[in-house]
């Protein structure tokens, strides 16, 4: 039993090293805080934003498990020590009572109290919950993701002597911080760079564009294609031309909106086809433009290319089709470039 106590606070100490952080995001880390109830016989289970884990109290004879769980059902806190005795995951009612169930927890029963540390790891993930260890289980501090559920109060039934007593209603908070995943930090590089361009959407632009016919009650320039603005010539008149990403405001249908020399200006990709190929719904789906130069490539189907009067625009999905957007002298077209 000494050398469990022992093993116990070393334990106990690495953890608390590891935690002692605030409950918030920064320096390469996601974080969740929660404050909630539990009672009765009933789970306790929440979704997170981001990574979209759940967090479960998981209801057990006498009280609660902690629990962290992935898309696929898989506990990502398993790895959390010890091994043997009493786990900070379970959270039960005997644990907060003395050895013969007469009266509290004085220290004769060696178990977790109100603050319960966990680890968990996101790279258990597809691994079917194995990962290789040392002997000695796994270093607490190395846990990647770490949680503290602190209990606030609680409601203890099955008090008579000699009994096992249980938790039947548990108020808790709980914190937890984890590295970001490779989609959370596309998430953030992808708002990040929204953010940016949606500042490059001046005053200057918005008058320039307005200037060529742009109506601002019904469109606005939106960024949802990086950069916010492609400078060429289109119509190869030798003038300087611009296109901006523009929505709807009313249905936030996407479209382009191309203005030439400054004076004339012309809604494209929201209503009608450009091309034997090109709807409207293209639209909703693309992710990437730009500034196409020179003649056109072969495209799709082996149909020949168009002889382009001036510059053109390049639109498409990330690893899939594109679609070329050009002047022919009256309107403008599009030819498909393949999938």
């Amino acid at each position: 039993m000494r050398v469990f106590l022992v093993a116990a606070a070393i334990i106990a100490a690495a953890l608390s090293s590891a935690y002692a952080q605030p409950c918030e995001p920064g320096d390469g880390r996601s974080a969740a805080l929660l404050s909630r109830e539990v009672a009765g016989n009933r789970d306790f289970n929440e979704v997170l934003e981001g990574p979209e884990w759940t967090f479960q109290l998981k209801r057990a004879p006498h009280g609660w498990d902690i629990r962290l769980l992935d898309e696929n059902g898989l506990d990502l806190t398993q790895m959390t020590p010890p091994r043997n005795g009493p786990n900070p995951r379970q959270i039960y009612g005997w644990h907060f009572r003395n050895a013969d169930n007469t009266g509290p927890n004085t220290g004769d029963v060696n178990a977790p109290q109100r603050l319960r540390l966990f680890g968990f790891d996101p790279a258990l993930s597809g691994t079917g919950g194995w990962r290789p260890n040392e002997a000695g289980g796994v270093d607490p501090e190395n846990q990647p993701g770490r949680g503290a559920l602190t209990i606030e109060d609680m409601g203890l039934a099955d008090l008579g002597p000699g009994e096992k007593a249980r938790i039947n209603y548990l108020k808790f908070n709980v914190c937890m911080t984890w590295p970001k995943t490779d989609r959370e930090k596309q998430k953030e590089a992808a708002e990040a760079a929204a953010m940016t361009e949606l500042r490059k959407v001046t005053p200057e632009l918005m008058e320039m564009m307005g200037g060529c016919g742009l109506d601002y009650q019904l469109y606005q320039i939106t960024p949802y294609l990086t950069p916010v603005e492609l400078g060429g010539d289109f119509d190869g008149d030798d003038s300087h031309d611009q296109a901006v990403p523009i929505i709807r405001k009313a249905d936030d249908k996407r479209g382009l909106f191309i203005c030439r020399a400054g004076t004339w200006g012309d809604v494209i990709g929201m209503t009608g086809r450009m091309g034997p190929h090109l709807t409207p719904a293209y639209f909703e789906s693309i992710d990437w433009w730009s500034l196409h130069t020179g003649p056109a490539g072969q495209g799709a189907g082996g149909t020949p290319p168009p002889a382009l009067k001036g510059d053109a625009i390049l639109i498409g999905k990330e690893g899939a089709s594109s679609v070329l957007i050009y002047w022919t002298g009256k309107t403008y077209s599009a030819y498909w470039q393949g999938d």
